[in-house]
């Protein structure tokens, strides 16, 4: 028996799947399977049922559970009072990041702290707020980097890494190209484009609109897109205008693609966030990057 099938046997029971466990371990699910049958036989004793829904822990299964989130808890801190012992840092930081705060505030931060511990590695992934928060409180990242908190405050110490602000964005040949600041009132007039209902910028522009006692279903929404680089590539050929943050905004424009306007009369600064579960037992590589954080002065 070896360690990393326990971590296989916990990721099935996190997926509820044999295949949905593979893709997230980036292994077949042939792989799976023989870890698991190798656990099964080791402990003499079937540790999941499968059914067309997934995979169900049976009575065994439950109790393999328990101890094996012990074992790989002590393995977690063996391995921290080895490498204290060593006095050398060394490991990896895993980080589940939205759009924004990974791709345009992480690597900043990330390349300070590299210069500092050069022998810990820096893994960014790249999603969208609700994506990264699931992958946080599932723990298969060790922090996530978003730029709204959803309503789950209370689940996360947090700490503010930059702060930016709102704008609207539409095609260089708009009609409202030409005009610095409009009312966000004005935005129902045209055709918009959105980002999904799990973004951390979609949440922050729902609650402009709620403030502003603006319904959200007077919106003309044209498409729903997952990234902020495809909402820039759709105002930019004219489909419609949109609501993005400002540090995209201001390279898209920079590139030629789209012109800025600024939200009149609107509470639209936001700031974003890491964040890491409370009352986790942290490595110290993990404590030295979260203790290293400093606000990014992007304005």
């Amino acid at each position: 028996m070896r360690v990393n099938f326990l971590k296989t046997f916990m990721e099935v029971i996190s997926a509820g799947s044999f295949l949905e466990a593979a893709k997230r371990l980036r292994i077949t699910q042939a792989t799976v399977s023989n870890q698991i049958a190798a656990l099964e036989e080791y402990f003499g004793a079937k540790l999941f049922m499968r059914t067309r829904e997934g995979a169900n822990l049976t009575e065994e299964g439950k109790i393999l559970e328990k101890r094996a989130r012990q074992i790989l808890d002590l393995v977690n801190i063996a391995k921290k009072e080895i490498i204290n012992s060593l006095n050398k840092l060394k490991g990896v930081i895993k980080i589940a990041a939205s759009t924004i705060p990974g791709e345009h505030i992480l690597p900043i931060i990330a390349g300070k702290f590299k210069k500092a511990y050069p022998d810990i590695e820096i893994e960014i992934e790249i999603g969208d707020t609700g994506t990264s928060v699931k992958k946080l409180i599932e723990g298969h990242v060790d922090f996530a980097a978003i730029g709204s908190l959803m309503g789950a405050e209370n689940l996360y110490e947090t700490k503010v890494i930059a702060k930016e602000r709102l704008v609207i964005i539409t095609s260089l040949n708009h009609e409202l190209s030409n005009k610095k600041a409009v009312d966000l009132s004005e935005v129902l007039n045209y055709p918009f484009i959105s980002r999904e209902q799990s973004s951390g910028t979609k949440n922050e522009i729902d609650k402009i609109f709620n403030e502003r006692n603006i319904p959200l279903d007077e919106l003309k929404i044209v498409l729903e897109l997952g990234s902020t680089e495809s909402v820039i590539t759709a105002v930019s050929e004219g489909i419609g205008v949109s609501i993005i943050s400002s540090i995209a905004a201001e390279k898209a424009k920079a590139a030629g693609l789209v012109d800025i306007i600024e939200i009149k009369n609107a509470r639209n600064w936001r700031e974003l966030f890491l964040v890491r579960l409370k009352k986790m037992e942290y490595l110290e590589e993990q404590q030295k990057f979260w203790k290293s954080v400093e606000k990014c002065n992007l304005n």
